[in-house]
């Protein structure tokens, strides 16, 4: 992409729009201006399209967990719980807009699944674990333990994917069409930079989010619960799409006990949306008085402890994330 000079404090740090301001800033600071564009380079000179050592190239992209997944798309970094929410949505998709039979829309959703890789640094017994438990048969059909008369066992997978579908069904009912993922841009106001997000139904009125058991690789997994409302972070999700569209969101949680489906009220969507114009404000500005990634990584907090997103990085990556912020020497 070539830069604007009116955009040059933003397009020269990797930053070319906003999303969902979910993470910390220095984290996604580093990944869009350090990260993103070493792999970048790296796939280039892997395909040949640009000079460079490839030996070198293939190291960038083992740190950074690449793979492309059963559906040929590029993934870095993955893990049960995102294979698992993008395989029931590619479930749904198949019922819902493809009119796939179940039992073939479900084949499909297993492999998506089976076909998860995590970096070569994450215990793969383990992730090898989670995929299995994910489909061990050991519940009944209201997703709760087997018990004496149950006909037929239930794994934690098959029933999250059939109550994403119902509850995709009830959210979306009435329809003339159902349209999946569906690209959205817009601008926020006091914004300079484009805001950018993919809604996964009916162009960002509906959303999928699926909840997943922990100790899900042993013999008593514990049920993530449904929430009451909508999550803080899925209302500034959908406060952005909310202000692209005008279409007022609803919100699809399933677990393998059930589902729940709220809209969300004018006033939800105004407080989340003051949320995410204010850190996208704050993200110009800071970009706007740095002259590169590192200056500004340097005036932001990287939230090392309490941040979920430093989890499973490559420890190099995050070695060198903690130098950028002064941390290690």
């Amino acid at each position: 992409m070539s830069i604007s000079n009116s955009k040059k404090w933003a397009y020269s740090k990797g930053y070319y729009h906003h999303s969902q301001p979910s993470t910390p800033d220095f984290y996604t600071f580093f990944q869009k201006g350090i990260i993103r564009p070493e792999r970048s380079q790296a796939l280039k000179v892997l395909r040949d399209e640009a000079e460079g050592v490839k030996e070198d190239a293939e190291a960038v992209l083992e740190q950074g967990g690449y793979y492309k997944d059963y559906l040929g798309k590029t993934q870095f970094q993955d893990n049960i719980n995102m294979a698992s929410g993008r395989a029931v949505e590619y479930f749904c998709d198949l019922m819902l807009i493809e009119g796939a039979m179940p039992s073939e829309a479900y084949s499909e959703a297993v492999n998506v699944l089976a076909g998860l890789q995590t970096g070569s640094w994450i215990d793969q017994d383990k992730t090898a674990a989670q995929i299995e438990g994910r489909q061990k048969v050991r519940f009944g059909a209201d997703g709760k333990a087997l018990k004496k008369g149950d006909e037929i066992a239930h794994c934690e997978f098959e029933l999250v994917c059939e109550n994403a579908h119902a509850g995709l069904k009830e959210a979306m009912q009435g329809a003339n069409q159902i349209i999946g993922q569906t690209e959205l841009r817009g601008q926020l106001p006091g914004c300079e930079l484009e805001y950018l997000g993919f809604g996964d139904y009916q162009e960002g009125a509906v959303e999928l989010k699926t909840q997943w058991d922990t100790g899900v690789d042993t013999d008593s997994p514990r049920s993530n619960s449904l929430p009451k409302d909508i999550k803080q972070m899925h209302l500034m999700q959908i406060a952005g799409y909310w202000h692209i569209t005008g279409k007022i969101p609803r919100i699809v949680y399933a677990n393998r006990l059930g589902y729940r489906v709220f809209e969300a009220t004018i006033e939800q969507l105004e407080y989340a949306l003051q949320d995410v114009i204010a850190a996208c404000v704050r993200r110009e500005k800071l970009m706007m008085v740095t002259e590169n990634t590192e200056q500004l990584l340097k005036l932001c907090d990287p939230h090392f402890g309490d941040s979920f997103v430093w989890r499973d990085l490559h420890p190099d990556v995050l070695r060198r994330a903690k130098k950028l912020a002064g941390v290690l020497r």
